[in-house]
């Protein structure tokens, strides 16, 4: 079955647990991603396994140890990462669509092949298997209805205002309409006025993102990083050290009560708002964000099989994981 992005909801039901994801647009392609990722997850699909092009050889090893639940009834959702600019799916990846559907575990393979052929055979056999997700460029009015739909906290004027905003100002380019909803998401009221998109020319030193994580200032932090990004963005590895050590600082607390925030290291001056964070946290959440931090460190040097934006996306969605209560 061959859906669009932009209709992918219509097809969200328990029995399909095979999707596959390709298209010229990343956006879309992480958008959909994460809808499926919301709807398994409120049936209790709680555990994420992120394979990349390092793991494809052991896809079929990890599905198999993962089949049938274990004693604690497990869920899980895996997603394989396939970053390549070919025709094709690796054998590794394709064989995935030729396992057998267990009913513990999805699988979302995300590729970033831009065309398909549907009448080849490795098309074929996935479409009997799975759920394909085209991802491609959006035709003007189509651009315009997902943008409206991703407004759908505002009030209907300011819809349609921003609506011709967004997509006037950035005609064609989904991942800055998409970082411009993702902060209007935490800026916006329904009771303000004249609100308006700001643009600014601060600059930001790494270590600052580790204040506004644990203050839970979740529009800070991420203007941080959009800063960053922008203007000096080989500071990357640096930021992934800074949230992953806050996790790991955090998750040592829950693990050890007996442990001090002194003892790990964190200064005199930050103890007040890590205890403030931790006391707002719970180890449920952190743990699998600790699982991701290590793919996003090898994301940070290159290593990760990933795109540039598919990193700052990652990133940018981990931290508002950790400054959302």
């Amino acid at each position: 079955m061959i859906c669009n992005a932009t209709s992918v909801k219509k097809y969200f039901n328990e029995s399909i647990k095979l999707f596959f994801l390709y298209g010229s647009e990343i956006v879309l392609i992480n958008d959909s991603a994460d809808q499926i990722n919301k709807f398994f997850i409120k049936k209790d699909f709680s555990e994420r396994i992120i394979l990349t092009k390092e793991n494809f050889k052991d896809a079929q090893k990890i599905i198999m140890q993962n089949a049938g639940g274990s004693l604690f009834d497990s869920k899980v959702i895996i997603e394989i990462i396939h970053n390549g600019s070919g025709t094709t799916l690796p054998k590794d990846v394709l064989s995935v669509f030729d396992t057998q559907n267990f009913n513990n575990i999805v699988i979302i393979v995300r590729s970033t092949i831009k065309k398909i052929n549907k009448n080849s055979a490795w098309v074929k056999l996935i479409d009997s298997k799975a759920l394909i997700i085209e991802c491609n460029k959006l035709k003007t009015y189509e651009e315009k209805a997902w943008v409206k739909g991703r407004l759908d906290f505002m009030n209907q004027n300011d819809t349609e205002e921003y609506t011709e905003r967004l997509t006037s100002m950035f005609s064609g380019n989904l991942v800055a309409q998409n970082n411009e909803i993702n902060l209007l998401k935490l800026t916006y009221s329904k009771n303000a006025e004249n609100q308006k998109i700001n643009y600014d020319d601060a600059e930001f030193m790494p270590y600052e993102l580790e204040d506004k994580i644990i203050e839970l200032d979740t529009k800070n932090a991420l203007r941080i990083i959009h800063t960053i990004k922008k203007n000096e963005d080989h500071y990357a590895q640096y930021l992934v050290s800074i949230v992953g050590s806050i996790i790991n600082t955090s998750i040592s607390i829950f693990q050890n009560k007996k442990l001090s925030l002194e003892d790990l290291g964190i200064w005199r001056s930050k103890l007040p708002g890590y205890k403030k964070f931790i006391s707002k946290s719970n180890i449920k959440k952190l743990m699998p964000l600790q699982k991701q931090i290590y793919h996003l460190d090898l994301a940070s040097k290159g290593l990760a099989g990933i795109s540039k934006e598919q990193f700052w996306y990652e990133l940018e969605n981990m931290v508002v994981q950790l400054t959302s209560n």
